[in-house]
């Protein structure tokens, strides 16, 4: 079953012999710095692993897949060799190993649970039988990617993307704890903040983001809650924050084929005539819906490593009313660029006090999250890690943390 609200506007793509283009502490590998000698300076040949669901960049959403494509794009910017290895409609300024059609698109709930996982197994071992072409691997699939570790020689980092809290990854991490991890947020170590693993950094996420100043803020508009419909991610606590303050909602959102059942069943029934669900926007719409938002509400009840969400908003001149969860203290200033919250009271309570916040103060608090800096942060790592390797060990400097 395919996701229910809006249709998405699909990215136009194309290939030319199999390159694709597009528009546009627990033990720690504390600080990275530059590497010393010939690895220094010169162009690395870099491998980016990414998720076989979506398209790199999606159409619509897809946080984890907008980092990959930024993250590319920047890299071959600065002049570094990236081979992407993901799906087949990826549009990219590195050159595109194809592995599957977006899986989200076509997989039913039962084939995204049991056929989903032997895919993305199948594509890290074929990058294995690769892995001498690249200087650094760089992975994108959480624990996927971790029994290939082993069987590669070329140095290789993880980012972790999703929550850490989970009973499995607790089981599994310990298992490769010399395999050097990137967390997008400090708050995202805490849950696992007793296990025996190998940071590499802390680098927040970055996005390119420079246009979304182009549409002037409506400070008079609606609240906006984007993303995915899922429980933890709180719409139902956005419509009570709609309903308690008389404000309009729209919610521009995705549903996963898991997530009918809850959206058909607990959110739908919610929504009264307050409340319009427009379904997912593209990158394109995203401007102008944040802009024309009188403040996006971000009432996710779950560890949020990090929330594009926030820093999509805030670079709008929207502020963002959120829970006090996960990665929200680092990445709202509260008071400054929106307010965080501890229930849904004082969601809705924040909801009046709007005029205080400063769109140009919303603007300079996600300027620290520039695709630039989050790429630098990144060949930091990279550099470190084949200077490491090239000396059997990890370069580190006892503990600290390296944020970026």
């Amino acid at each position: 079953m395919g996701a229910v609200g809006m249709g998405t506007v699909a990215m136009e793509t194309c290939s030319v012999n199999g390159v694709g283009y597009g528009r546009r502490v627990p033990r720690t590998v504390p600080a990275p710095r530059r590497a010393d000698g010939p690895a220094a300076e010169r162009p690395l040949r870099i491998a980016q692993v990414a998720p076989l669901y979506e398209a790199v960049p999606p159409g619509a959403y897809g946080g984890t897949e907008r980092i990959i494509a930024t993250l590319c794009d920047g890299l071959v910017a600065q002049g570094h060799d990236v081979t992407l290895f993901g799906p087949e409609t990826s549009a990219t300024a590195a050159r595109l190993e194809a592995f599957e059609k977006p899986l989200r698109e076509r997989f039913s709930a039962e084939e995204m649970a049991h056929v989903a996982p032997h895919l993305h197994l199948a594509m890290l071992a074929e990058l294995a039988t690769r892995a001498g072409d690249f200087d650094v691997i760089h992975s994108h699939l959480d624990v996927l990617a971790l029994p290939f570790t082993r069987l590669m020689d070329t140095p290789t980092v993880l980012t972790m993307h999703g929550r850490l809290d989970l009973d499995f990854v607790r089981e599994l991490l310990p298992r490769y704890g010399s395999v050097p991890l990137v967390s997008i947020s400090e708050d995202q170590r805490g849950a696992v903040e007793d296990l025996d693993l190998t940071w590499a950094a802390t680098v927040y996420n970055g996005l390119d983001l420079g246009h979304y100043r182009e549409v002037p803020h409506d400070a008079d508009g609606y609240l906006a809650f984007v993303g995915r419909i899922a429980e933890e991610k709180g719409p139902l606590t956005a419509i009570e924050v709609s309903r308690r303050t008389d404000v309009p909602l729209r919610i521009a959102a995705k549903v996963d084929p898991t997530d009918v059942t809850y959206y058909q069943e607990e959110v739908a029934p919610r929504m009264g005539p307050h409340v319009r669900f427009v379904g997912e926007v593209t990158e394109e719409e995203k401007p102008t819906f944040y802009a024309c938002a009188r403040a996006t509400l971000f009432p996710s009840d779950w560890p949020e490593p990090f929330g594009l969400v926030m820093i999509e908003s805030l670079a709008a001149g929207t502020p963002v009313i959120a829970l006090r969860r996960g990665s929200v203290p680092e990445v709202i200033e509260d008071g400054v660029t929106g307010f965080i919250c501890d229930d849904v009271d004082e969601m809705a309570e924040a909801v009046g006090r709007i005029d205080e916040i400063d769109p140009e103060a919303c603007r300079r608090g996600a300027a620290r999250f520039s695709a630039e800096r989050m790429c630098r942060g990144y060949v930091d790592v990279y550099r470190s890690l084949i200077a490491g390797s090239s000396r059997g060990t990890l370069v580190a400097a006892p503990g600290r943390r390296q944020r970026h």
